[in-house]
């Protein structure tokens, strides 16, 4: 099923209220928006904290595109050593690594022996902004 939700065509400024009632509505659809190969694109929920520094918290959805070839800077879903991950991909000197985007961890250096498939591209990313934990000091 498709819904179509109203849209209004206006850059809204993040810091200081811009009324929107001076742009005209439109209705769009979010299938039609976001993903651009249906057949290939799923869902999926994240877990865990090492993709913080990408917009990726704690129970974050993901929108995987599964007929996208990862290249160096893509952010992929892989199943890697038996489990799945989220990690940015880098191919350098016929080298493969998965780099988290987090301090806390480390990037991993993929090797022949190590069983990883891409299972595809991160297109897009919905969280709740209650889910990000970002506190401004006063």
């Amino acid at each position: 099923m498709c819904r179509v939700i109203p849209y209004y065509d206006a850059k809204i400024p993040a810091g200081f209220p811009s009324p929107a009632n001076d742009y005209l509505e439109k209705a769009i659809s979010l299938d039609e928006a976001f993903i651009k190969h249906p057949l290939s694109t799923f869902m999926v929920s994240t877990e865990g904290d090492s993709m913080n520094g990408a917009f990726i918290p704690n129970k974050a959805i993901i929108l995987v595109d599964r007929s996208l070839s990862a290249k160096t800077g893509d952010i992929v879903l892989v199943h890697f050593q038996g489990e799945f991950t989220v990690k940015y991909i880098s191919f350098k000197n016929k080298q493969c690594l998965l780099i988290p985007a987090n301090e806390k961890y480390k990037p991993i250096a993929v090797t022949e022996e190590m069983q990883m498939q891409v299972w595809g591209v991160v297109i897009k990313i919905i969280i709740d902004p209650k889910d990000i934990r970002y506190v401004r000091p006063c």
